[in-house]
């Protein structure tokens, strides 16, 4: 491939789309894509393509060239499916005049009164075991931590229906979520969103080989453009222990199997799809410490305690230091939280008092005494634990 073939991800939209037709057009076109969908609404239709200064590949005789344009296809084929059709920047709606495409879908959603399912989730990163509790603390969740391979640390945890979102730990992470039927890896490496790696193994998908009418007949180079083996390999490559070519043959299976082959493919322990399966819960995981979300001052004295076993932590020699002024000289964190309320309550108090609009002194200060407030609670329930915990 001599010119510079990058990947663009497009959209079809339309009441009477059938993936089916459209793996045809694209096939007799000879356009390599790759078609994905969810069985029960294939009035959505996601399509991949490889792209070339504006244009799109096509393949035959094993070689990838230039194509029509973005725009020409993207044109034609909402002019021959009756919808809108979005690749990358491009947009055009073809959808009958009065019509919509997703009418149907919304009275579905309407009729649909049945409440949202649980999710359980994985996360494979490098969290430091001391900060598991107060995470489930914060978070109000009850957190499972296993110990993974190559020093990261897996968090299992059971989301309720009406918490969004995951990521507990520090990024990057690795998270396997499953809900209902939907079982899908997510690969955050920063705080933007459009560079999440997703793969989902509820979609039904199908890579069109150009004018070929098997994939094994293209070279995985150009198949690899529009096909999932790169984020695999990227999932793959980000979880210590794992095997990518594992990982890809479970985009092959469906179901339970799906579940089972992929941790499998990651190097996590079986129990770990039981966990995701919702076959057993995540204290019953293989090696898993449960950490309930219980109130801050416990979650801090949890922490304290896995960081005492921790000898070689960096944080180590301050530690120490601290403990020994909380044990022998428990006045002066009395006399420091003091004023350190007295502080935080009088900034805060001026911010609430303020007049608006407030300046943006006055709300740094606000913020800083509420920080203030809480880190005093926090040293003296840490200094009350020690002393209770020397005691004993």
């Amino acid at each position: 491939m001599g010119q510079v073939w990058t990947s663009v991800e497009g959209m079809m939209i339309g009441a009477g789309l059938d993936p089916k037709a459209i793996i045809n057009e694209l096939h007799e076109r000879a356009i390599l894509a790759k078609v994905e969908w969810y069985p029960s609404a294939p009035h959505f239709v996601g399509v991949d393509f490889a792209v070339s200064d504006g244009r799109l590949g096509v393949v035959r005789d094993n070689t990838i060239s230039e194509g029509p344009t973005i725009e020409e296809l993207a044109e034609e084929l909402a002019s021959r499916f009756e919808g809108e059709v979005r690749i990358s920047t491009v947009v055009v709606d073809h959808t009958p005049e009065g019509g919509s495409p997703l009418a149907d879908v919304w009275d579905d959603d309407l009729d649909d009164d049945e409440p949202a399912e649980s999710s359980r989730i994985v996360e494979i990163g490098n969290t430091p075991a001391s900060s598991v509790p107060l995470l489930a603390a914060l978070e109000g969740i009850d957190l499972a931590d296993v110990e993974g391979n190559g020093g990261q640390r897996l968090l299992l945890a059971e989301l309720p229906a009406e918490k969004a979102g995951w990521n507990f730990g520090e990024l990057p992470l690795i998270t396997l979520s499953k809900q209902d039927n939907e079982f899908q890896i997510f690969l955050v490496t920063d705080d933007h969103l459009e560079h999440v790696v997703i793969h989902n193994w509820a979609m039904d998908s199908k890579i069109i080989p150009g004018a070929h009418n098997v994939p094994t007949e293209v070279d995985d180079e150009i198949l690899d453009l529009v096909g999932d083996r790169p984020n695999l390999k990227k999932i793959a490559d980000a979880v210590n222990g794992s095997n990518v070519d594992d990982l890809y043959k479970s985009t092959s299976l469906f179901g339970d199997d799906a579940v089972v082959a992929a941790v499998k493919a990651l190097g996590l322990p079986e129990s770990v799809a039981g966990f995701l399966l919702g076959r057993i819960d995540a204290d019953e995981v293989e090696g898993a410490k449960l950490h309930m979300a219980r109130g801050i001052s416990n979650a801090i004295g949890r922490s304290v305690d896995i960081m005492l076993k921790e000898p070689d932590s960096p944080a180590q020699p301050l530690w120490e230091s601290y403990h020994s002024i909380a044990v022998d000289r428990p006045h002066l964190v009395k006399y420091f939280a003091g004023a350190e309320a007295i502080v935080g309550t009088t900034l805060l108090t001026l911010a609430v008092r303020a007049q608006a609009p407030r300046r943006g002194w006055m709300k740094f200060g606000g913020v800083l005494g509420g920080i203030l407030l809480f880190d005093s609670v926090a040293e003296l329930s840490l200094s009350r634990y020690l002393r209770a915990k020397e005691d004993r």
